[in-house]
């Protein structure tokens, strides 16, 4: 995978972004809990809660919940690679 090297997305920051699609898949994606979750991200990365949220969205369509939308080619070899990935496994990969 590729990420321009003046972004701060990167692998472990795509995974992070799963994990929240992955809770909020677990939760029936309740109302208003996306953006808690990326703003919880936010405070670990030099990322933008709504990026984020842009980013967990993409997931949301790559796995087909959400219509199509303009997810990288990086956000689509994550999910393939970790689709049936456990969050704590997932979890496990960021340490």
């Amino acid at each position: 995978m590729t990420y321009k090297d003046s972004s701060e997305w990167n692998e472990e920051n795509e995974i992070r972004c799963l994990i929240i699609f992955k809770k909020l898949e677990a939760e029936n994606f309740p109302r208003g809990k996306q953006m808690e979750y990326c703003r919880e991200m936010e405070k670990i990365t030099n990322l933008d809660a709504g990026n984020i949220s842009a980013k967990v969205s993409n997931f949301k369509s790559v796995a087909g919940i959400n219509n199509d939308s303009n997810a990288s080619q990086n956000t689509k070899d994550i999910y393939a690679k970790y689709k049936n990935t456990s969050m704590s496994e997932l979890e496990a990969l960021l340490k």
